[in-house]
């Protein structure tokens, strides 16, 4: 990768950690559409370095919020969340290189479902769901993870509609994206995908996220929610439909 390649690659995980900390989800998802719709690197590759610095950015944010967690709801996801990461990981692994057009098509899909849930307000249920419903939002999430690094979406839909205080959403979110992206790493380490060259990137992407994440959260006040989903929305949208009918 030369030096504009890698500009370029910076330029995309800025624009992925502003998405991820203005929403709370969705920085795989982002930075793996936009490296397969630019063609920086290969999906395998970027999901890789996804997996590495969201672990990391989740382990460093779960040292202050752990205790707030809610350790049935994130084993109840976790139970339904490996099997299919491992699916899809084994999926993109063994048959994911030759399907380029398959998967370009899957990621602009996804990138539409997760821009129209963002504009979404559903009201709280009045209760905590069944555990057949965090297991089964694991299932559809582990499937992306194991895919792209990107499990957040079904899981974050969930989460936010349960009678629940916000601190324990968001750590019970980390929680299951740590231990998700951590599954994930391990799986990637063992099929070889950390190359040099992907662990150089990752050196790269990891600070680029940590400064962009905390230039952008001291902002966030100051911008109206509604202006903001509605930003976040109109680039998913662009996006989504360019990956899905660009040549």
């Amino acid at each position: 990768m030369d030096s504009w390649a890698l500009l370029y690659f910076s330029m995309m995980v800025v624009i992925a950690t502003a998405v991820q900390t203005i929403t709370g989800f969705a920085l795989g998802l982002i930075l793996v559409a936009l490296c397969t719709a630019f063609g920086v690197m290969s999906v395998i590759d970027c999901a890789a370095i996804v997996s590495l610095v969201s672990m990391m950015n989740t382990g460093l944010l779960l040292r202050r919020s752990y205790r707030d967690l809610n350790g049935h709801v994130v084993m109840a996801i976790m139970l339904g969340l490996i099997p299919t990461l491992l699916l899809g990981f084994y999926w993109l692994d063994q048959v994911g290189r030759d399907q380029v057009s398959l998967l370009r098509t899957i990621i602009g899909a996804m990138v539409l479902v997760a821009g129209m849930t963002l504009m979404l307000r559903p009201s709280p249920y009045s209760s905590l769901s069944a555990k057949p419903f965090f297991i089964g939002s694991g299932l559809v999430g582990g499937l992306f993870g194991g895919l792209f690094s990107a499990a957040g979406a079904p899981i974050a839909y969930l989460m936010y509609r349960q009678p629940l205080a916000i601190s324990v959403i968001r750590s019970s979110l980390l929680a299951v994206f740590f231990l998700s992206t951590f599954v994930r790493a391990v799986t990637g380490g063992f099929a070889g995908h950390y190359t040099p060259d992907v662990l150089i990137k990752t050196l790269i992407a990891a600070p680029v996220m940590l400064v962009t994440t905390m230039l952008i959260e001291p902002t966030l006040p100051a911008i109206p929610d509604q202006v903001v989903r509605r930003l976040v929305f109109l680039c998913l949208m662009a996006l989504g439909l360019y990956l899905l009918l660009a040549p």
